[in-house]
């Protein structure tokens, strides 16, 4: 199969490797869409060395969506069937540690094992290939509705559906979306469909125009201070759940400025350097802080909040391109030319 390959930091090509072969509880899938996410950059560039990858060659890729060709020996009583269409996470824990028992398996204590802890386009080969074997934990059926497109994006929702869980959020709750990129737009929708009240959404140029498309307040942090904003448009009171999804040190202090007393703040993006927070804020006004690991649980139930935006959902993927074609695809999505947000590869279109 084809698939592209990273040798080295900032070194990847459109090669060919043997096809995978499924293991026991494992599916053999044909990978019919893959969308970019905002960490295979990171991984790409050599942000984290020794951990994402462990080592080299690596196939990157873990937003994707396909059909089911082959089955593990386990696979079949489990219910999956040839044809079935599918999407992914990157996870699959080992299922047996305290914290996959607990259903906490993006934390598990088997992480990196191989052959025990999986972790799809980081540390095990990924969907940047026509093809993809990958435990069942780490699937999940989708609707004959749902295009392999829109499909690719669930690995996002259901990341943002968990940090907004992890927010505690109830409905009416005011919110602040610190960040107006994919996982922020994710929030928005995550939010809306839990019954939040006024959402408020920093960030600037097109990005935050979309964001403001999905029926956010926008607050455009290059020319306001976004705290102060919060604290104007709440008559001082903030809001009582903050997604920080900028993963910059002045966007963590910014979501602990925004937050009301008794508030909440869920953090899913993390700083390249620790931060200083306000710590005395925290603790004098019982504002909790947590923080918020990929997916565990919440595939099922993004693909059913996905049914009410798929226009929301569909405007996001502004590229598509044939796998071939990764290193121009990739340059669109991290230069963000011609108004890029979401791109998404076809590994099949030759």
């Amino acid at each position: 199969m084809h698939a592209i390959r990273l040798n080295a930091p900032n070194d990847f090509a459109y090669v060919e490797v043997p096809c995978p072969v499924p293991r026991d509880h494992e599916v053999l899938c044909r990978v019919e869409a893959v969308s970019i996410c905002g960490t295979d950059p990171h991984i790409i560039n050599g942000d984290f060395p020794g951990v994402w990858p462990k080592k080299f060659p690596l196939i990157p890729g873990h937003e994707w969506s396909g059909v089911v060709v082959g089955l593990g020996s386990e696979s079949a009583q489990f219910g999956f069937h040839i044809g079935d269409r599918v999407c992914g996470i990157a996870n699959s824990g080992c299922g047996y540690c305290r914290m996959c028992r607990e259903g906490r398996f993006t934390l598990c204590e088997n992480y990196g094992r191989e052959g025990i802890h999986s972790m799809y386009g980081h540390i095990s080969p990924g969907a940047y290939a026509e093809f993809i074997a990958v435990n069942i934990k780490s699937i999940a059926k989708i609707p004959d509705s749902m295009s392999h497109e829109t499909a690719t994006l669930m690995d996002a929702m259901s990341i943002a559906l968990h940090m907004v869980m992890r927010s505690g959020l109830e409905p009416g709750d005011d919110v602040l979306v610190n960040g107006a990129g994919a996982q922020g737009w994710m929030s928005i929708l995550c939010a809306q469909a839990m019954g939040a009240g006024k959402i408020f959404c920093s960030g600037s140029g097109a990005r935050l125009d979309f964001a403001a498309s999905l029926g956010a307040v926008p607050i455009d942090y290059r020319s306001r201070d976004v705290a102060d904003e919060i604290m104007q448009r709440t008559d001082g009171k903030g809001v009582k759940r903050v997604m920080e999804c900028t993963g910059t040190p002045g966007g963590v202090r910014t979501a602990c400025y925004a937050a009301a007393p008794g508030g909440a703040i869920a953090a899913v993006g993390f700083p390249s350097q620790e931060v200083a927070i306000p710590v005395k804020r925290l603790v004098m006004n019982e504002i909790s802080f947590h923080g918020s690991r990929a997916n565990p649980g919440t595939l099922e139930k993004a693909i059913v909040l996905a049914s009410r935006y798929p226009d929301a959902l569909a405007r996001m993927i502004t590229h598509c391109f044939p796998l071939s074609q990764y290193a121009q695809a990739y340059e669109t999505f991290t230069k963000r030319l011609d108004g890029a947000l979401k791109v998404v590869l076809k590994p099949q279109i030759k």
